[in-house]
């Protein structure tokens, strides 16, 4: 019986050789081994021969070889990375596996929980085999450095509450509007930004006036200071060239803009409008030789635009007129963002207007504002990873969505404002902060983000 015990240690000990052997070889070598290596080389660490030991065999590599991936960890509780107003309201959500019951607001510097909430009734996503819940803390209101953290996932990344940070926030995208004002890059993409900057900006102001300051007492707003600047770089810049539609976009950009400058600078408000006049007519002179242009989207923003400024008829005409005209386009569907853009105007006007048709385009862009509204995917389905086309209808949708609730200040579009607003700022799977590094990159986006904080201003 003992014989047999000392032949099984035997026998065991030669397959745990064996088997230590073939997983160091799965591990460190790429490529096929044929068996008879395996053998020989076994062979030699037993026998200790040719000068091969065990120790040279399994010997530690002077550095780790780290050549496998590892899956990206986030943390299971979504907060702003961009804090929040202490007065205002504060959601964060959750998503994992299993989630507690209750979370806690932990103080950064002392380690205390100073506050302890419940989750929501936890909803379960059979794509992601994942349950997603939201907490909120709105009654807290210390101000702060904070982290979330609960039983079972974990721990947040850090946020501040502070008094007045929309506000804080709002001249943070003022300062990034003005830098882009004066760095523009050449080229017709980058001036097709900046002209899309000045129209929702200068939209923004005429809905949310109440939100924008004069920091330097002149008895002018900051912001139309800033767009000056802005007309006053792409003016300089202008170049013979043929017309197309950047043309139309840049006559709709500065009559925007002399309407809103004109009672301050009466002057200079008449020489763009007659800037813009013109273009106009070089825009359309183009478009009856070739019989159309390509891509003429801004045509009718350009003549609401001049319309509202100018009260000319002619400019009236384009827009009401029975073929081709913004009820048309409207009737078949064919909206674009401009087209949007260009109702607005035109419903705005104090010129003399269709009121028929003003009611047609008011049904037009709240069936609009309804599509946006249902097609804002449920938080599980919010994409992080979003191709620059994704990020620009987002931040379009927004922003539009921003003018409707101007009209008919719906709870519903301004808790979608709010929410989209957060998610922006990291509450989101990945806690990826568009602000950063997407959106104060384009001068489009940051004017349709400052849309979005003038509303959540106006309306908190």
């Amino acid at each position: 019986m003992v014989g047999l015990k000392r032949g099984m240690k035997r026998i065991a000990s030669y397959l745990l050789c064996l088997s230590l052997a073939a997983g160091s070889w799965g591990c460190g070598w790429v490529g096929e081994l044929e068996e008879n290596s395996a053998a020989e080389d076994l062979g030699q660490l037993q026998a200790g021969g040719d000068g091969v030991s065990g120790q040279d065999i399994f010997k530690l590599l002077p550095e780790p070889e780290l050549d496998y991936l590892v899956p990206e960890q986030y943390p299971g509780i979504w907060i702003s990375l961009g804090g929040y107003d202490s007065k205002g309201s504060k959601e964060l959500f959750f998503c994992g596996r299993s989630l507690p019951e209750t979370f806690r607001i932990m103080d950064t510097a002392t380690g205390q929980c100073v506050y302890t909430g419940r989750l929501e009734e936890a909803r379960y996503d059979a794509d992601t085999g994942e349950y997603y819940s939201y907490g909120d803390f709105s009654d807290f209101v210390d101000v702060g450095e904070y982290y979330i953290d609960c039983d079972i996932i974990g721990r947040s990344y850090s946020f501040a509450l502070q008094e007045g940070r929309l506000q804080e926030q709002f001249r943070q995208a003022m300062t990034r509007l003005q830098q882009q004002g004066q760095e523009l890059p050449p080229g017709t993409e980058a001036v097709r930004g900046m002209l899309q900057q000045i129209i929702w900006v200068l939209l923004s102001y005429e809905l949310y006036p109440d939100v924008y300051e004069d920091g330097d007492g002149n008895q002018i707003p900051d912001v139309l200071e800033y767009m000056t600047e802005a007309v006053r770089v792409i003016v300089g810049r202008q170049e013979s060239a043929e017309p197309d539609e950047l043309t139309y976009e840049l006559a709709a950009a500065l009559a925007k803009y002399s309407h809103s400058y004109q009672k301050y600078d009466s002057r200079y408000a008449t020489d763009i409008i007659q800037l813009a006049a013109g273009l106009w007519q070089q825009a359309e002179k183009a478009r009856a030789g070739q019989g159309g242009m390509n891509g003429e989207q801004a045509r009718l923003m350009a003549a609401a635009e001049l319309y509202r400024a100018t009260g000319q008829q002619k400019y009236a005409a384009v827009l009401e007129v029975s073929q081709g005209g913004i009820l048309q386009k409207a009737q078949e569907g064919a909206f674009d963002r401009y087209d949007y853009l260009a109702a607005v105007t035109y419903i705005a006007t104090k010129q003399k207007v269709d009121v028929e048709l003003c009611n047609r385009l008011i049904r037009v862009m709240m069936n609009r504002a309804e599509q946006i509204a249902a097609g804002i995917p449920r938080l599980a389905y919010r994409e992080v990873d979003q191709e620059k086309n994704a990020i620009d209808d987002m931040m379009w949708d927004m922003a539009f969505l921003s003018v409707v609730n101007y009209a008919i200040t719906n709870y519903e579009y301004g808790h979608i404002i709010e929410s989209q607003y957060y998610f922006l700022w990291g509450r989101n799977a990945k806690s990826y902060c568009f602000w950063e590094q997407d959106i104060s990159q384009s001068p489009a986006w940051t004017a349709c983000y400052l849309m979005m904080l003038s509303e959540m201003r106006a309306t908190g």
